[in-house]
């Protein structure tokens, strides 16, 4: 099936995890014995001197933070911050095996393989920073969506100062980060709310409902490896299957009501497709 490109679509929260789980499986505790940046242009210039900088060092953690792949060292002064952007890959290969291909940024070779960071658009980065709490693109993040911190008080305290949207607060990484327009699109119609309806309109049951929604249908994707669109693949190469399970985002037709066709508004330039029967308000 060939899927459409929207221009909003890049990986989210359920598909960084996935990368950063497969990542981690591969590199924690392991010796970077080489790296070699093959092009520096990103979003942002990739600093050659600082990632030679990591040559000798351990991989001691690899997490993430909203939409960012974190790798730590067992030097406390230097982090790695991955983004990948709109299309951004990190594969492994076999380092006597593997012809660069044209759009490779960065290879970081370890004993028994090597980790592989291709991006076809360049808006991805790749920044290294001495304390992850002051990095300019992290400082600012909300909190976690699947914490306790993401709680229906939070969201409902929040909105009540807020005239936008609840699509667009929703979707603000500084009120909260990775729930970008895919799941925000699924959990407003799974909690029956307007994408357009004004945040400061919302009730505390509708907050309640809308904080489960965005949690479980994370949590979904998370355990199908993420949504395929058209170019996502994970660590291993594998597409995401929660495409499968998507019940609005680009559809037709309402899962509820068979015959009644979806609408599809844009929203701060984004698709955003929604049932006017099942989201009345």
């Amino acid at each position: 099936q060939e899927y459409i490109l929207f221009p909003d679509i890049m990986p989210e929260l359920p598909e960084v995890e996935t990368v950063m789980s497969l990542v981690r499986k591969r590199v924690l505790n392991k010796k970077i014995i080489k790296t070699k940046v093959l092009n520096s242009k990103l979003r942002w210039p990739i600093d050659i001197k600082k990632v030679k900088g990591l040559e000798g060092l351990f991989i001691r953690n690899v997490s993430r933070r909203g939409k960012y792949i974190i790798i730590e060292f067992n030097s406390k002064d230097l982090t790695l911050v991955i983004h990948l952007g709109m299309t951004g890959v990190i594969s492994f290969n076999d380092s006597k095996s593997y012809l660069t291909k044209k759009h490779d940024h960065l290879i970081i070779y370890f004993k028994d393989h090597i980790l592989i960071f291709n991006d076809v658009r360049k808006f991805g980065s790749i920044h290294l920073c001495r304390k992850l709490d002051d990095m300019f693109l992290i400082k600012n993040l909300g909190p976690e969506p699947l914490s306790n911190m993401f709680n229906s008080k939070y969201i409902y305290d929040i909105s009540r100062k807020r005239s936008c949207c609840i699509k667009e607060l929703i979707m603000n990484q500084k009120i909260i980060v990775g729930v970008g327009n895919i799941y925000a699109t699924e959990a407003l119609f799974l909690s029956k709310i307007h994408p357009s309806l004004k945040a400061n309109k919302l009730s505390l049951s509708k907050a309640s409902k809308l904080v489960m929604n965005i949690k479980s249908v994370l949590l979904e994707s998370i355990k199908m490896g993420g949504t395929t669109i058209k170019d996502y693949v994970d660590a291993e190469g594998k597409p995401g299957y929660f495409v499968q399970k998507l019940l609005v985002y680009q559809k037709e037709y309402c899962p509820i009501h068979k015959k009644h066709k979806l609408s599809n508004i844009k929203i701060s330039g984004r698709s955003s497709f929604f049932c006017s029967k099942c989201q009345a308000e």
